[in-house]
């Protein structure tokens, strides 16, 4: 049970981390445009899923800190989107 607690989070990073190899090996430099001009159809779902599985990822560290009474990282978690990974994935892993 204990693995599919960080399945959100493990997922999300997983995403973001392809949208980022994604773009480097794909995106001219100085392209402008729309996100379908500029990353394609596959980068531009690729793209939208990372945005939902960030926000997912923040609201299951947002919601850990608040079950530990942490209002320190709760407010850093909503705030920063780096630290919610960070947080589900290594300070507070096992909810």
């Amino acid at each position: 049970m204990t693995e599919s607690r960080n399945l959100v989070p493990k997922t999300g990073i997983a995403l973001v981390l392809a949208l980022f190899l994604y773009g480097w090996l794909t995106v001219e430099p100085g392209a402008t445009g729309s996100p379908i001009s500029v990353l394609g159809v596959p980068g531009t779902v690729l793209l939208y899923a990372a945005i939902v599985a960030t926000f997912a990822t923040i609201f299951v560290s947002a919601r850990r800190a608040h079950r530990v009474g942490s209002w320190l990282w709760l407010v850093a978690v909503i705030l920063v989107w780096p630290l919610s990974y960070l947080y589900a994935l290594a300070v507070n892993r096992h909810d």
